[in-house]
């Protein structure tokens, strides 16, 4: 592993009824990430297959993919949030305007049913409203998001298959 066990905030497993490659593509696409994202407002594309927004009530997240971290069965981003920022979006703009900063890990296994996916945060670092118990809020999203993505990348998944949804 690339990190210590020590800096993570919260592991979650997810059964997905996807492809490894549909879960790699879902991972990198906003429009994927606001099937989840608290209170979603818009995405967009920063860069292509390296970084994008998404944009929520609360804030907007920059994620960026770190290279040297990632291969074909594990994708690490560096996401970043900023509060209280208008558009446009700009990687500079988010980053001077952070709240805080952490690392998800989303590792990729095929299984007979799609993909068995590790979603791991860790190394959270606030910058703002340093009382807030970011661990604690970051966890419990975490747990109430899985569902969200389950059922809307499954129903993506199947559709792009070519299979019927209900």
């Amino acid at each position: 592993m690339f990190f210590s066990r020590s800096n993570i905030v919260h592991t979650e497993v997810i059964e997905l009824q996807a492809t490894p490659e549909q879960v790699r593509e879902f991972i990198m696409t906003p429009e994927r990430i606001l099937d989840y994202y608290p209170d979603p407002l818009e995405g967009g594309i920063i860069e292509p297959g390296v970084s994008f927004y998404c944009c929520g009530k609360a804030g907007v997240s920059l994620l960026e993919i770190i290279p040297s971290e990632s291969n074909e069965k594990l994708i690490v981003l560096k996401v970043t949030t900023a509060t209280n920022m208008r558009p446009p979006y700009t990687e500079e703009r988010i980053k001077s305007a952070k709240f805080f900063t952490m690392i998800e890990h989303w590792q990729l296994k095929e299984t007979t049913m799609g993909t068995s996916l590790t979603k791991s945060w860790r190394n959270i670092h606030k910058y703002k409203m340093k009382f807030l118990p970011m661990g604690f809020i970051v966890r419990k999203s975490a747990r109430a998001e899985t569902r969200k993505l389950k059922a809307a990348w499954e129903k993506l998944a199947k559709a792009k298959s070519g299979e019927t949804t209900e």
